[in-house]
């Protein structure tokens, strides 16, 4: 028995090679555990690479389940179909992940399909889709099973036949594919049609593609910093609730051509929301030619009977979201390197933090704070005196004007209004209470000035605060 392990990024490979017999496995318990200790605690996931194990006795599933207690997140990959036998007939692949050997094969004879840097073609027939390494298996059989649910739906769309192993990566083999070269006009109706299929968010297994887009934001924080997340977030505000159908992950080469109709590629991504999320993935994938015209002509045909306002104000949003799209790429092949953080960081400057304000006026972000509002609350924020709106905003990541606009528009009075509103209630509580010196009522619950405190307190309850019970 052989064994052999590396450690990347918090997951810890050990292949296993040869006999796993009783006599081997108390050696073996003894290796697998000074390897996971050998880390530290730096150890979040096992992967038990079994492709050149060849047996394992009971005791040997013993030391599996073990090492499974220990670091919890384990799954076994590579089995034969001699050893994975014995998992499922023991009843151990109900307790732990164990994956099939995959059959292997090679690309080294074979050219990339045309514009494609992960598409071999095989043979006449087929094209082999190739994974990044590192990829996980789930992600692999996730693209599978998500490209099922949406063909089921109607949407024309490139189904997998087989998993292969290709020098350690995953590979997808499909019927044949080539790029396909589609005007604007045509993917313009084709993105229409997808994004007119609507999800119903309890009977199907699509994610919310907005929360999904927030999550790898905030993946960000430790590259960009706390100011670029919140920026990046505020950004995501200006998309509606929606339930539209999305691919995702859509660029013209997700586009693909099988015989001589348009269908969609790359579907690991399915979810769904507000179709701006597809349209800024795209336009931030064009090349700068596509941008112009060939963009225009896209949107025309795919907001068909729309205004033309409404298409200018949508294509605003678009460019500017497509941004954010560019920066989650980011972390798109794993860790970054110090050379693409710094010029990250560079980007992010120059095209919106010294734009914010431009920003802000082009999105034109719909009137929603409502849950950070109530977040402020909880928390007893207008007890400060010297809280005023320039602190709400920069609390909510954007400035004065949109804070002025939601009270004005959304709870239909001034700031200060509202800010007085909240301390006469917690003033009169206190007055109802009598914890506090009727004298002190008036600084506790935030007011800087005791003839404003009765004034305001007068108008509001009709009574001095000394004559409030």
């Amino acid at each position: 028995m052989n064994i052999q392990s590396k450690y990347d990024g918090g997951q810890l490979t050990i292949a296993i090679e040869g006999r796993i017999t009783a006599t081997e496995a108390q050696g073996l318990q003894t290796k697998v555990m000074d390897i996971v200790d050998s880390q530290q605690g730096s150890v979040d996931r096992v992967v038990v690479d079994a492709a050149q194990m060849t047996f394992i006795s009971s005791m040997g599933l013993r030391v599996m389940l073990m090492l499974k207690k220990k670091v919890g997140d384990m799954r076994i990959v590579g089995a034969s179909a001699d050893v994975y036998n014995v998992f499922s007939v023991t009843g151990f692949s109900k307790i732990i992940t164990v994956e099939k050997a995959l059959p292997s094969i090679s690309v080294e004879d074979c050219q990339l399909v045309e514009g494609k840097t992960d598409v071999y073609q095989l043979t006449e027939d087929t094209v082999l889709k190739l994974f990044p390494e590192g990829t996980a298996k789930e992600d692999v059989d996730k693209e599978v099973e998500m490209a099922k649910e949406v063909f089921v739906l109607g949407v024309p769309t490139a189904m997998a036949f087989d998993i292969v192993m290709v020098g350690g990566r995953y590979g997808l083999i499909y019927e044949s594919t080539k790029p396909m070269k589609i005007n604007a006009e045509a993917l313009g109706a084709m993105l229409r049609n997808l994004h007119e299929l609507k999800v119903n968010p309890e009977e199907e297994s699509f994610v919310y593609g907005h929360a999904e887009i927030k999550k790898r934001i905030q993946a960000l924080e430790p590259y960009l910093g706390e100011d670029a997340v919140s920026k990046l977030l505020q950004m995501m505000k200006v998309l509606p609730d929606a339930t539209s159908l999305l691919h995702g992950n859509l660029t013209l080469g997700s586009i693909m051509q099988q015989n001589d109709e348009a269908i969609f590629t790359d579907m690991g991504r399915v979810c769904y929301g507000h179709p701006v999320l597809d349209l800024s993935h795209l336009y931030a994938s064009f090349s700068e030619d596509k941008k112009g015209e060939y963009f225009d002509m896209l949107l025309d045909e795919y907001y068909d009977m729309e205004s033309a306002e409404t298409v200018k104000r949508n294509k605003e949003n678009i460019v500017v979201l497509s941004d954010v799209h560019e920066f989650i790429s980011l972390l798109d092949n794993g860790e970054p390197s110090a050379e693409m953080v710094e010029e990250s960081q560079k980007r992010f400057k120059a095209r919106i933090a010294d734009r914010w304000e431009e920003i802000l006026s082009r999105l034109r972000f719909k009137m929603d704070f409502n849950e950070e509002i109530r977040a402020l609350e909880r928390k007893q924020f207008y007890l400060d005196p010297d809280v005023n709106i320039d602190w709400i905003a920069q609390k909510l990541g954007t400035n004065r004007h949109y804070v002025s606009d939601y009270f004005n528009k959304v709870l239909h009075c001034t700031f200060n209004e509202y800010i007085n509103n909240l301390r006469l209630n917690y003033a009169a509580r206190l007055l109802r209470e009598g914890r506090v010196a009727k004298s002190q009522v008036c600084y506790d619950a935030g007011f800087g000035n005791d003839h404003t405190f009765r004034r305001l307190f007068k108008q509001k309850f009709g009574c001095l605060p000394s004559q409030y019970e």
